[in-house]
């Protein structure tokens, strides 16, 4: 199929998937300025009687007109074509430049609160839409979740038009019904073939799970008396948060939210307590000779922002790999609210939560060491460096000094060894006592820092 002009227009030029009900390939239009690709989706009829070829003609309409129907949101690929060649059936549609979010959970490390909240909000609001329609997706999971890279959305492809057609033929001749969906994210009653909207919602709330936990679903526990799940005791949640999840994937359909716009309405108060960034759509890419190396990323235009280029692309690098491709629209909204870099570490930082906050600072640490200033080195050697040094306090020990370090570092996390250097650096002459004293008030609690001056200077 490599290479092949169907429909005398869309040439393929790559297999996306190939299964039982018919295969995907990746597919440029040659008569668009550009050849932009597309996806087409094959479906080919397992037994082409006439029965068949006709039952399947029909089902292919009817869901090209649902598909043509669904495109008109946003965060769903849009139909660009449908036709029939050889008695075969071709349906067309957007390609989505960006990434799956099964990439994003393949590291298995926990997301943020916040993280999960926009995610919910992103496909409750296109499940919206769909349902409105009629239309069961039956196939939630990350791998049909795409990650757009122009403004970082979830776009839900892949409607499974193809196996639902098939489905249908199969089941319309007698046969045993296929159960369209992915063992892990498909509730109990889809597995008998009878999908609802909550099953959907049970999908999506799976989901919400796998990467609050960084558990795959598969490894989740069930209780053996309710079949619920139990997950609680591996994440770190809000009371508000859990009972979202938890309705979303009960085990009977009839305790779930009715609907996506009720489990919507049930996330506001969430919504309102974190606030997604407005995303700054990135242009579409210019034309680039293949010697051309892209500048690095710039920061954005802040007269009173302070801080470089290297350092601007460094955080976004260190943050995209903590929180995915939503981190240069969360940077670009911090860099133009801070004015410098310790700043702006910060103010991302409160976004963060556990371990993620904990691997984001201890990486700036380093970065703003860098920034600190270094007193000159002496150019010459004068008569009064050779004269004995005036009495002055004593230094302060360096085991000390780590002491410091390792008492504010269980306050406020890795951050505080920059903020004791700084310190020091500022005022080598400060005694034990004064070093405390200003180190105790970058502590919010006023109890911890009671306690840490209790402990440094005992």
């Amino acid at each position: 199929m490599l290479g092949k002009l169907l429909d005398r227009r869309y040439q393929v030029v790559q297999v996306l998937g190939r299964g039982a009900f018919g295969q995907t390939y990746i597919a440029l239009d040659t008569r668009r300025p550009g050849q932009p690709k597309c996806v087409v989706k094959h479906l080919k009829p397992a037994k082409n009687t006439p029965e068949r070829l006709e039952t399947a003609r029909r089902l292919f309409l009817s869901e090209a007109e649902t598909l043509e129907e669904l495109g008109n949101h946003d965060q769903v690929p849009r139909l660009l074509a449908y036709f029939e060649e050889e008695d075969d059936f071709f349906l067309v549609q957007e390609f989505i430049d960006g990434q799956p979010l099964k990439v994003e959970l393949a590291g298995g490390q926990a997301w943020a609160e916040n993280q999960v909240v926009q995610l919910l909000r992103d496909v409750l609001n296109v499940l919206q839409f769909v349902h409105s329609r009629r239309v069961i997706h039956r196939d939630i999971k990350p791998d049909n979740l795409m990650r757009r890279q122009r403004d970082s959305r979830l776009v839900l492809i892949d409607f499974g038009a193809v196996k639902q057609i098939q489905t249908q033929i199969t089941s319309s001749s007698g046969d045993v019904t296929i159960a369209i969906g992915t063992p892990g994210y498909m509730p109990i009653e889809q597995g008998y073939g009878m999908p609802r909207p909550s099953s959907d919602l049970y999908a999506l709330g799976i989901i919400g799970i796998q990467a609050l936990t960084g558990v795959h679903p598969t490894r989740l526990e069930r209780d053996a008396q309710t079949g619920e799940i139990r997950w609680q005791h591996r994440a770190q949640v809000s009371p508000e948060l859990a009972a979202i999840l938890t309705r979303l994937v009960r085990y009977h359909f009839k305790d779930r939210f009715r609907a996506a716009s009720e489990a919507m309405q049930a996330l506001r108060p969430l919504l309102e307590r974190y606030p997604s960034p407005k995303p700054n759509l990135k242009p579409e890419p210019s034309w680039q000779s293949a010697a051309e190396s892209p500048p690095p990323p710039a920061p954005p235009a802040n007269p009173h922002l302070i801080i470089s280029a290297e350092h601007y692309a460094r955080l976004e690098q260190s943050l995209t790999a903590l929180i995915g491709p939503v981190a240069p629209l969360l940077l670009r909204q911090a860099s133009t609210q801070t004015p410098g870099l310790r700043e702006l570490v910060e103010s991302l930082a409160s976004h963060l939560s556990g371990r993620q906050r904990l691997e984001f600072e201890r990486q700036a640490v380093a970065m703003l060491e860098e920034t600190r200033p270094r007193p000159p080195l002496p150019a010459v050697r004068t008569e009064a460096m050779l004269a004995p040094p005036k009495p002055s306090r004593p230094t302060l020990d360096e085991n000390f000094i780590r002491r410091c370090e390792q008492g504010l570092a269980e306050a406020i996390g890795p951050i505080a060894a920059y903020l004791v250097r700084e310190a020091v650096h500022a005022q080598p002459q400060r005694s034990a006592a004064e070093l405390v004293a200003v180190l105790a008030m970058e502590i919010p609690d006023r109890q911890k820092a009671a306690e840490f001056q209790r402990r440094l200077l005992a």
